[in-house]
This record gives C-alpha cells, sequence and structure tokens, in this order.
C-alpha cells in the first residue's frame, strides 16, 4: 500500500463504520486489499478515499464507498462462493469480492467495452485471477455459468430481470437497487417458495441499467 493513501484510507474507514455502513470486518479486510486508487481514473485519484461516487467514461460512475460497503456485507458472502455482477465499472466491486469467496469465481458483465477493458486491466494490474470480465447485456444473465450463489446488480432496475432470479440458486441472495429516483436497495432471497424480499432501505442513487450493447 503506497503510504501517501493510508492516512486517507484510515479516515474513510472510520467514516464507514460510524456511519453504520461497515460492520462486518472481512468486509473490511476486502476493502482494504483492494485499494480504491487503483480502481478510479488518474484523473480522479485526489479523491479516491472521499465517500463519494466517482465519473467513468460512458456515463458509468464507481460506487461510494459506503453504499459499496453495504450492499456486500448484505450479500453475505461465503468462500467457494460463485457470485454474478451485473454492472463491471472500474471493476473495484469485483475484486471485493474476489477476496470474500477466496476459491469462488466472481463474473462480471458489463454491456460496454471501454468499461470492460477498464475493469480487466484494474483486475488483471492486481493479479486477480478468480474473477471473469464479461462483454454482454447483464439482464439475460450468464446462464451457461450458472446457477450463482449471489447475484448483484449495481445499476438501478425498474424491476428485477426474471433471467437473473431464475439463474440464482435455491437460498441464494441477490441485492440490487430497484425504482425510479431515487431507488430502493433491496436484498431478495431465493426460496422453496418463491423469491423474498428480505431487506429493503431507500435512498439511493443508482446509473441505470440497460440493455442494448453499446460501442
Amino acid at each position: 500500500m503506497e503510504k501517501k493513501y493510508q492516512t486517507k484510507i484510515d479516515n474513510l474507514f472510520k467514516i464507514m463504520r460510524n456511519s453504520g455502513a461497515l460492520n462486518d470486518e472481512r468486509v473490511e479486510i476486502a476493502m482494504r486489499k483492494s485499494p480504491r486508487h487503483e480502481f478510479v481514473p488518474k484523473s480522479s485519484l485526489d479523491i479516491a478515499y472521499k465517500d463519494m461516487p466517482i465519473p467513468l467514461m460512458k456515463n458509468q460512475t464507481i460506487s461510494q464507498p459506503s453504499v459499496v460497503a453495504r450492499m456486500t456485507e448484505w450479500l453475505n458472502i461465503i468462500e467457494g462462493q460463485r457470485v454474478l455482477e451485473i454492472g463491471s465499472g472500474s471493476g473495484w466491486q469485483s475484486a471485493i469480492l474476489s477476496f470474500l469467496v477466496a476459491d469462488g469465481k466472481i463474473f462480471s458483465m458489463d454491456r460496454h467495452p471501454k468499461i470492460v477493458k477498464f475493469a480487466k486491466g484494474n483486475i488483471n494490474k492486481l493479479a486477480i485471477k478468480n474473477v471473469e470480465v464479461i462483454l454482454g447485456d447483464g439482464t439475460l444473465g450468464l446462464p451457461e455459468k450458472s446457477p450463482f450463489d449471489r447475484i448483484i446488480i449495481t445499476a438501478a432496475c425498474k424491476k428485477v430481470p426474471t433471467p437473473l432470479f431464475e439463474q440464482l440458486s435455491l437460498d441464494g441472495l441477490l441485492i440490487a437497487p430497484v425504482g425510479e429516483y431515487p431507488q430502493s436497495l433491496i436484498l431478495y432471497k431465493k426460496t422453496s417458495k418463491g423469491v423474498k424480499e428480505i431487506k429493503n432501505q431507500s435512498g439511493y442513487v443508482f446509473v441505470p441499467l440497460l440493455e442494448k450493447i453499446s460501442n
């Protein structure tokens, strides 16, 4: 870890713990092992450790650290799991998840070739081996790699696309920001009796989940 960022990193984690966004030590360790400054554009290095979203190309963003922490905690990742991420962004969320699944596997999808290239470069830079970044329509999921123990959607959807619930394993968890502006962060569980909503928190703002693949 570059020493020049250490104070900023420690201050950010203090803010997240004090706000209640971060409570799980495993998640904090995974986030510290995935230094955010390695995943932001060079022009944004000075704000890498502020608790705010950071713009990317194609009108996408790198999510706010406290939101990343909360979504990751709600997913309750277990070592060895297979996780599908819809919306690769810079690869930061994938990197965090990669440490939590250990010998498991992360599949991350994005519709923008430039975003996929950026995320892959960041993942490779840190020599992370259990993340695969894939160009594709996330609303269709990745049926050939399913079922998934966990699914995380990092873009706002009016409703969760049906294929994603279909590709979720029994007792699996899916988290997504759902609704118009602003969205509610909702955690779903797939049970033998159907999909159940088990957590719901309002007041989030994400870029929209789009279907058409664009260059």
